[in-house]
């Protein structure tokens, strides 16, 4: 797993579809060196190594569906600087964190080893989502300090999986945690872009004649992406996309298929209310009760509902509004996930912690999810999120 899942920009002469890269450490924000090897885990990508990835190669991703000559103003670029500066202490954590993780999936590190490497690693993760949480208001956007926080909150997380995935307790479920800490990572990595492309016009854009520009897609699909659950908290899936998906510039003039269509704010807003979603209480209520196949069928009807929204038009000159509804709702279905998982534990300290995850989770879906498409609050505390414990 690779903690920043961002704009991947590679040369045509090495086209390299399966990466997905990072941008180089210029104070372009929260990027990790995204190996073409096995995937790395836990964190947020404060770290970028395109350079040594890319020959030194790095280029800054430009516009949205077209080119653009607009760039970030420098109010954006001064509040991106200080982001970078509160999410320090997890970058430079991650230079050991990162390598024992991926020596962990690939079964290398014992799990008492990597435990005391997630122990180590978590109170720095922590450090740098009170820093971040602690930024003046972006005033332009607000939304910008949710977005960012809600990141670092789902890196958090991520942490906290794999040391469940660690416990002795997990032993038989340990490879679908694995799997289930990529896919929170993913959602974090995800949300941060979100505020990425509020800051910086030039975030996606079109590719030049050297470099080709194959970011990942706002909203991930599961199945597509290699991320699926599986036996025994899901039936096998599908196989994944032959190469990660990517991003579809929006239609209109000059724009070549595939592309993204539009329809009216109305009418992509009654989509939603029609899609019938499970509302947040319901899922809180679930992760309560921790029965396993209550838990399953509403983590699949949220990947189910949320790949459908996707497959239609986005609403007209708001694609983002529909990016973050996306996260939101994948965010609940994973919350209900994380709770199936937590049912077929042993009870005992591993399944508690794993049930409190999902609470989490839970809660930051809280934050992407609109009142007046219909979603209620979780009614979860959001002093879930202030733990700094396992």
């Amino acid at each position: 797993m690779r903690f920043r899942s961002g704009v991947r920009a590679v040369s045509r002469r090495k086209r390299l579809t399966g990466a997905h890269a990072a941008r180089p450490n210029d104070n372009q924000g929260l990027k990790v060196a995204a190996a073409i090897a096995a995937p790395l885990v836990v964190a947020v990508a404060l770290i970028a190594l395109v350079a040594a990835n890319h020959g030194g190669d790095g280029s800054s991703s430009t516009s949205s569906s077209s080119t653009t000559t607009a760039t970030a103003s420098k109010a954006a670029t001064a509040f991106q600087t200080k982001a970078d500066d509160a999410f320090k202490p997890l970058g430079d954590a991650i230079k050991v964190f990162l390598p024992k993780a991926n020596d962990f999936e690939a079964g290398k590190v014992p799990p008492a080893d990597f435990k005391a490497a997630v122990d180590t690693a978590l109170p720095e993760f922590v450090k740098a989502r009170d820093a971040v949480a602690k930024l003046e208001r972006y005033k332009p956007n607000p939304a910008v300090n949710t977005y960012f926080v809600d990141a670092a909150d789902f890196y958090i997380e991520t942490a906290r999986i794999y040391g469940v995935a660690a416990d002795p307790a997990a032993d038989s479920l340990r490879a679908q945690l694995n799997v289930a800490a990529r896919r929170v990572r993913t959602l974090g990595d995800r949300i941060y872009d979100r505020g990425r492309a509020v800051l910086d016009p030039t975030f996606y854009g079109a590719s030049s004649q050297d470099v080709e520009l194959r970011p990942p897609t706002e909203v991930p699909d599961w199945v597509a992406e290699g991320l699926a659950a599986g036996p025994p908290l899901a039936p096998a899936p599908g196989p994944p996309a032959a190469s990660p998906p990517i991003r579809e510039a929006t239609c209109g003039t000059g724009v070549p298929e595939p592309c993204r269509k539009e329809e009216s704010g109305g009418a992509w807003a009654s989509r939603v209310k029609k899609a019938g979603f499970p509302q947040p209480p319901d899922v809180a209520r679930a992760v309560e009760g921790l029965t396993a196949d209550t838990l399953g069928r509403l983590a699949a009807e949220f990947e189910d509902k949320t790949r459908t929204l996707r497959a239609a038009p986005d609403p007209k000159k708001d694609r983002e509004r529909a990016a973050v509804v996306g996260l939101g709702l994948l965010s609940d279905g994973e919350a209900a996930r994380l709770a199936q998982a937590a049912a077929v534990l042993p009870a005992g300290d591993a399944r508690t912690r794993l049930q409190t995850v999902a609470r989490r989770v839970l809660v930051v879906g809280d934050d992407l999810l609109e009142a007046k498409l219909g979603f209620k609050k979780s009614g979860l505390p959001r002093t879930l999120l202030s733990d700094t414990g396992p």
